[in-house]
């Protein structure tokens, strides 16, 4: 799913995606996703105004988790301009180096903030970071894409679902 929200001189952009219905552990370096066979990124259509010289700035990040595990996963997000082949949901993740070329930023997800503190499933955690990264995109439908690394040995709910909002600056 992908919305677009406007605010100010900006707007934010989102993608989401629900993990496999499965409690596997993650071991650090694994890839957090859609599918165990047949993985897509993160797409974030819009991601500036127009495809080219123009450049947009990401100023937040914001990963809302629908799960609130005891331990709770330690993560990264890296961001490209070009769409990625990417590994299996809890495979290692393996960017060849052409991929790492088209390689925007990494953002580091820290400690999230608990919303609803219930454990497990029933409660939630967001993650909410500040950041400026300079992004022109270069498909047609101006979009930048993302991948979920795990950090950490963490064990997910099953069916558990990560919403990315990008904060964009025009």
């Amino acid at each position: 799913m992908q919305a677009i929200e406007v605010f100010g001189k900006g707007r934010f952009i989102s993608a989401s995606f629900t993990r496999p219905a499965n409690t596997t552990a993650y071991a650090s370096g694994d890839v957090v996703c859609n599918s165990t066979s047949a993985p897509t990124p993160m797409v974030f259509s819009r991601a500036t105004v127009t495809q080219g010289p123009k450049f947009s700035t990401i100023r937040q990040v914001v990963v809302v988790d629908s799960a609130n595990q005891t331990t709770k996963l330690t993560g990264e997000l890296w961001l490209f301009d070009t769409t990625v082949a990417l590994d299996n949901d809890n495979a290692a993740f393996t960017p060849t180096d052409a991929e790492l070329a088209t390689l925007i930023g990494v953002v580091e997800l820290g400690t999230p903030f608990v919303g609803d503190a219930t454990s497990g499933a029933d409660g939630n955690a967001v993650y909410v970071k500040s950041v400026s990264i300079p992004i022109e995109t270069k498909a047609a439908d101006n979009a930048i894409y993302g991948v979920l690394i795990a950090r950490n040995s963490y064990t997910p709910v099953s069916a558990e679902s990560f919403t990315v909002r990008l904060g964009i600056e025009d």
